[in-house]
């Protein structure tokens, strides 16, 4: 055999070798940035091993042009790096690769806060697809570009705010960031309400986090009222990470590793293991599938995702509710001494409020979803009562069901959060509720009612309900619960008078012409409840006009209290 031919075998037996090591390599996949790094190595070495294998060009000098080639990238990379070791640049803001809140574009690390949002942070977003579509790797849809646009302190409100009338603090439910400026429920309210109304939710923040941003953000622009938007699928569980965290990005910011945390290198290489790996969905279901039937008529699919599998929190739920709640007492306690009223705002699960409405399949066309509806509302409302009976309190479930129930779609089909249907119904539940709020505080300042608590709780529990002129029910309060028996869900869209089959002291024409010409109405009048029994109440009905809306349309408010003289 000559000395050519021995080469040659020699040559395609290396290459052979090269070819099948980079096969495997391949076939091993890339799993995280370790396996990656070790693709790239090996890909560099295959790369210049074939082209020393086939280049007549002689190897010394082959050997040169890797060493030089080498170096370079070696020289590139360190320059790379630099401005991380001198934290001027955080490399995963640049890639977006950031595993903790205070790591990703537009904010800032706070021992606070945990993520302080940067002032006048803008980016252009593309909602295609849900945090439940990322979980269950659904296909992305087509979605319109638009503007998130943010404020001086990092907030979703369209310029910098020195007072407003209401201000509504929350976690990602009230800043949104699927969803337009214009379709959140924050810039409906203002609409409605014709006032200004400050949008202090932050994504990610949980309870503790949100006291902080009504301590800095919401006492300096001396609100009328605060409304507090609780998130029942998730904030129990940000109360119990919350000290873990603190002390978790303390540590981080007094140690040497955040160096590699911001790397050119370690950022580089994550975002490329995310580009190149294939969505896994993981093996606990995070939601399951449901049908809903749209305003159309048509069938939609939805993924709801629940909370709870048993009907009473857990000791860690109720440990977290109880800080929760504390956290709403010092927020009561700052807020009533700059004369500002509080209002908590539960805001419920899909699964609360499609569990009745919705289709549900999961698990080879089981269609029992795998959790169930605890008693975490009622049990909030009575902490909050217990700690002061003017805090308002109000369960979104009863609106959204009812918009439900109409075939209106109130969640996005592929995420937790609100539509922009959902954002409308928010806005105009949170409208009537604060315009019983107002309704209230008059009541108690023009009769004397703030002389006690006592007296304060006695106003808290009357029933109140906001109805249409021809008594079509829109609002049903708690007390009116209670009172009659039905609950808000049983009542939304009927006929007050004929609901309760109302025993007027006087025919209903000539009341009405009353109510038209004063303004208000008072009287006594005999019920009947749910269960049948007669009972007999001080009605106290006030004429309101909505000057926001396109028809002017009217509504009632009416209050009505047990009478002394009251029999069931």
């Amino acid at each position: 055999m000559s000395n050519q031919s021995a080469r040659r075998i020699v040559v395609g037996l290396t290459l052979l070798l090269f070819v099948l090591g980079y096969s495997l390599i391949v076939k091993a996949g890339i799993t995280d940035i370790r396996s990656l790094l070790s693709f790239l190595v090996a890909s560099y070495l295959v790369v210049w091993g074939g082209y020393a294998l086939i280049s007549p060009i002689q190897k010394d000098e082959i050997r040169i042009r890797f060493v030089l080639m080498t170096l370079a990238l070696g020289m590139a990379l360190l320059l790379a790096e630099i401005p991380a070791w001198l934290k001027l640049i955080d490399y995963r803001k640049t890639f977006s690769t950031g595993v903790y809140l205070w790591e990703q574009p537009g904010y800032l690390p706070d021992l606070e806060l945990l993520a302080r949002p940067e002032p006048h942070h803008s980016v252009k977003m593309f909602f295609s697809r849900g945090n439940l579509g990322d979980s269950l790797c659904l296909p992305p849809r087509h979605a319109d570009p638009f503007e998130l646009k943010y404020d001086k302190n990092g907030f979703r409100n369209d310029q910098d705010l020195t007072n407003a009338e209401i201000a509504v603090v929350g976690d990602s439910y009230v800043e949104s960031q699927m969803i337009p400026g214009s379709m959140l429920a924050t810039t409906r309210l203002a609409g409605i309400m014709l006032t200004t109304v400050a949008n202090l939710g932050q994504s990610g923040y949980g309870p503790q986090q949100e006291l902080a941003v009504l301590k800095r953000y919401a006492l300096p622009l001396r609100p009328k009222y605060v409304v507090w938007v609780f998130y029942e699928g998730n904030d129990l569980l940000d109360v119990q990470e919350y000290a873990g965290m603190v002390s978790l990005l303390s540590s981080r910011l007094n140690s040497m590793g955040i160096v590699w945390d911001r790397s050119f290198t370690k950022n580089s290489l994550s975002w490329l293991t995310h580009a190149v790996q294939e969505c896994v969905p993981p093996p606990k279901i995070p939601a399951v599938p449901a049908t809903l039937v749209d305003d159309q008529g048509r069938e939609q699919r939805v993924y709801v995702k629940g909370r709870s599998s048993s009907s009473s929190p857990t000791k860690q739920d109720l440990d977290a509710l109880k800080t929760s709640v504390a956290a709403i007492e010092e927020a009561h306690q700052l807020l009533q001494e700059q004369g500002t009223r509080l209002i908590v705002v539960l805001a419920p699960t899909a699964f609360r409020v499609y569990h009745d409405v919705a289709r549900f399949e999961h698990g080879g066309g089981n269609t029992t979803p795998p959790w169930v509806l605890d008693d975490l509302p009622d049990r909030l409302r009575k902490m909050i009562f217990e700690i002061a009976p003017d805090i308002g309190y109000l369960d979104l479930t009863s609106a959204l069901k009812a918009a439900a129930k109409e075939h209106k779609l109130v969640f996005l089909s592929d995420d937790t959060h609100w539509s922009s249907e959902g954002h409308r119904v928010v806005a105009e539940t949170l409208a009537e509720a604060l315009k019983v709020e107002t309704k209230r505080g008059l009541m108690a300042q023009s009769s004397g009612l703030r002389k006690s608590i006592k007296e304060d709780m006695f106003l808290s529990r009357d029933a109140i309900m906001i109805r249409n002129v021809d008594g079509t029910i829109r609002y049903w309060s708690g007390g009116a619960q209670k009172l009659y028996g039905w609950e808000a869900q049983d009542v939304l869209g009927k006929t007050s008078h004929t609901l309760l089959e109302t025993v007027f002291p006087a025919p209903l024409e000539v009341i009405e012409e009353e109510l038209r010409t004063k303004g208000y109405w008072e009287g006594q009048l005999i019920h009947t409840r749910r269960d049948g029994s007669k009972i007999k109440v001080v009605s106290h009905w006030d004429l309101q006009q909505n000057p926001a809306s396109q028809d002017q349309s009217i509504t009632v408010i009416e209050v009505n209290g047990r009478s002394k003289s009251s029999h069931s």
